[in-house]
């Protein structure tokens, strides 16, 4: 007859073994989950790329607003349905200011700059004064951020908190947002 104590360490054997099983299965998921969120951020790139070039060879200049699902490009003026919204910031460049920016995106990134440090989505979201306690409105203004961070406005630490990009914003200069745009300052 076995011993109580050796059936036991069968038992936790063969569990430690469907452990490792599914810790492998779940590694491969998210190996999979991980490539296809990058082939839906490279695409979701691609689409923004050419509604710019797009918005660029256009001799209306009005922005251009193209639906999420991937649809066509619709000309949008601003009393049109894309009204109250941000368009995407173009990629900088070299001599870009930040005058190109607009809305909240511009908020965003002179909170950034007018911080004395890298801030985190929390301190940006209070910076803008949009409520920090709401995880819906601090993600909202992260966003901004990364989507500021892919086009090369800001830099990310791998902390995940944001600074100005090198040269993205002359030091000599202050935007005229900055000192309301503070984090931890009153934007009463």
């Amino acid at each position: 007859m076995p011993s109580v104590l050796g059936l036991m360490e069968q038992r936790e054997a063969r569990a430690r073994q469907d452990l490792e099983s599914w810790t492998e299965v779940l590694e491969q998921a998210q190996a999979e989950v991980d490539a296809a969120r990058e082939r839906v951020e490279r695409a979701r790139v691609g689409r923004e790329e050419l509604v710019s070039v797009l918005a660029g060879e256009s001799t209306v200049d009005t922005p251009v607003s193209v639906p999420s699902g991937g649809g066509a490009a619709a000309a949008v003026g601003s009393c049109g349905p894309g009204a109250g919204h941000s368009e995407r910031p173009p990629v900088r460049r070299s001599g870009m200011s930040e005058d190109v920016l607009s809305g909240l995106y511009r908020e965003v990134f002179a909170a950034v700059v007018a911080a004395s440090g890298p801030v985190n989505g929390v301190e940006l979201t209070r910076a803008v004064g949009r409520d920090a306690e709401t995880k819906n409105e601090v993600e909202k203004i992260r966003h901004r951020a990364y989507v500021l961070e892919k086009r090369g406005w800001l830099v990310r630490a791998k902390d995940g908190r944001f600074m100005p990009a090198p040269g993205a914003v002359d030091r000599d200069a202050s935007p005229a947002s900055a000192e309301r745009l503070r984090p931890g300052a009153s934007t009463a």
